[in-house]
């Protein structure tokens, strides 16, 4: 495996190792997962391994109102320099009263129904190097503040620092005909320190589940520009405000599942 050094093994072994480290007599709950995928191409005769590892502690508080999750992250791929990487998942620490609670720190948020297209799912930065789908998430600094009462839930979030999508290199696979400079552009002027804001209201009524949210704040979703020369992609970062709704419907063994986003211009 062509790019696999000594420290990212050192940080599989250490990982693996605290993973099975007993610690039945202490509040730490342990858990994770070890696995190797493959992926071969046959036009090229490419064979793409790669090891990756996710282990999580948890930690609760003997009173049960104050917890500590940490979630680390590591790739390590045989092809690609550029999709080896290592990511903080979770790190947070969350303190839970009768009717609110608040989450500081790293952490993954998720909103709506479950499917294919996540359309009012804005909070974290998609992990373009784990695969094509989407589906996988890098952690984003936030503070969370989430009030609970009985005509529903709302969560605040003040995001301080945006994480910029970082693309696999032409030495992989999945990527564009041009080569991707990690060196984002952003339109605030104070790149990825921009403090971002959102709020989500969510509701259970009978078979109904009802989600409001609003985002202000630094676009996900890039902009794709060439450069001059039109051998590289930057990546370019809009201020966008976003306001969705979604819904799910449970009726019998069928789920009925709708969503909207209205996405503009911060002003």
């Amino acid at each position: 495996m062509k790019y696999i050094d000594r420290s990212a093994l050192a940080y599989c072994v250490l990982c693996s190792y605290l993973l099975t480290w007993p610690l039945a007599a202490s509040a730490v709950e342990t858990r994770g997962y070890i696995g190797v995928d493959t992926r071969y191409f046959s036009e090229s005769q490419d064979m793409q391994a790669s090891l990756y590892i996710e282990p999580e502690w948890y930690w609760e508080s003997d009173a049960g109102n104050s917890a500590l999750t940490f979630k680390p992250y590591r790739r390590i791929d045989s092809l690609d320099s550029e999709r080896s990487h290592t990511d903080i998942r979770e790190l947070f620490w969350q303190y839970a009263a009768d009717t609110w609670e608040l989450r500081a720190g790293i952490n993954k948020i998720y909103w709506g129904v479950t499917e294919s297209q996540h359309l009012v799912d804005i909070i974290n930065q998609t992990d373009q190097l784990e695969g094509v789908d989407g589906e996988d998430k890098l952690g984003q600094p936030m503070v969370q503040l989430t009030l609970i009462r009985d005509w529903g839930v709302i969560d605040t979030f003040v995001l301080p620092y945006f994480r910029a999508r970082k693309f696999p290199s032409n030495d992989g696979h999945f990527c564009l005909p041009l080569e991707f400079n990690n060196q984002a552009r952003y339109e605030a002027r104070n790149e990825e320190n921009h403090t971002d804001l959102a709020l989500r209201y969510s509701h259970n009524l009978g078979d109904w589940d009802l989600g409001l949210s609003y985002f202000r704040g630094t676009n996900r979703d890039p902009q794709l520009h060439p450069n001059l020369s039109g051998t590289e992609l930057a990546a370019y970062y809009s201020q966008i405000e976003q306001v969705g709704i979604d819904l799910q419907a449970t009726k019998g063994a069928w789920l009925w599942k709708w969503k909207s986003i209205y996405h503009g211009k911060s002003h």
